[in-house]
């Protein structure tokens, strides 16, 4: 009997021996909350944003990794598949429709940065008057945009849509055209170059900047754009992370804001607190 206690004690020590052993053998992977390394993907215009929090991110005990994409769809995917941590360049409209059509899972993190607007461009025409009977518009053929873009034309009086569908529009939606406008679909970033041959053209503020344009010299503007936000993405789970918080807080900074409207010549509008 007495044998047996001491055999069972010298089983139990040496479990618990093993497992002490075991704990600290093993090397446990730094959860989300303590990132301090942030990898971050970035178009060519948003890496000036980015860029511009830089100080204010490192300030805050953080440090960043940018990754340069060469598309906006390109940027999602590289966040949804866990490539980079965050991203920053298109309006949560655009990453929304992104979850719907690639089972996505990404999130837009606050305090959002800035938005920016889309007018109706000529360089034939001064105002929307002059707009003639059959005249050829371009506007954008990506789903999220061809929508906004109409529903702007609308609201410049241009064209009625069908209100018995209040979705998503596309040209088949267009229920009354009174000056048999032609609209032509095409890549955003090629519409500030249709302004050349055409009548018009639905273009984002930031292409005319681009383009070397004067992004206010638009006919009618979009009357909705604080309402697509551009700020950091990020999987969702994340966008309570303190690097996801402390970078949206260094975006909104004064130094950052400050870069970005020089940078960008007030194509960007930030969000007021």
């Amino acid at each position: 009997m007495k044998r047996n206690f001491y055999l069972s004690k010298v089983i139990v020590i040496t479990i618990l021996v093993l497992g002490l052993l075991g704990c600290g053998s093993k090397k446990e992977e730094p959860s989300s909350e303590e990132k301090k390394e942030v990898s971050i993907a970035v178009t060519e215009i948003s890496e000036v944003s980015i860029k511009a929090a830089e100080s204010e991110f490192q300030n805050k005990g953080f440090k960043e990794k940018l990754i340069l994409v060469d598309s906006n769809v390109a940027l999602l995917k590289s966040i949804n598949d866990g490539s980079v941590d965050a991203g920053m360049a298109v309006h949560k409209a655009f990453m929304e429709k992104f979850n719907r059509e690639n089972n996505g899972d990404l999130v837009m993190v606050q305090p959002y940065t800035y938005y920016t607007g889309i007018g109706l461009y000529s360089e034939k025409y001064k105002s929307l008057d002059e707009i003639p009977q059959k005249a050829r518009i371009s506007i954008m053929n990506d789903a999220m945009n061809m929508d906004k873009g109409l529903r702007m034309l609308e609201d410049a009086g241009l064209i009625t849509l069908d209100k018995s569908k209040n979705d998503q529009y596309t040209l088949l939606d267009i229920k009354e055209n009174p000056r048999n406008i032609e609209i032509i679909e095409m890549d955003q970033a090629q519409t500030v170059k249709s302004l050349e041959e055409l009548d018009g053209a639905v273009v984002f503020f930031t292409h005319m900047r681009n383009a070397g344009k004067d992004y206010t010299s638009y006919l009618f503007r979009d009357q909705d754009a604080k309402d697509y936000p551009i700020a950091l993405v990020v999987k969702k789970g994340n966008e309570n992370a303190p690097w996801a918080i402390a970078l949206a807080e260094s975006l909104r900074s004064e130094e950052a804001s400050k870069v970005i409207k020089e940078h960008f010549g007030g194509v960007f509008t930030t969000y007021e607190d």
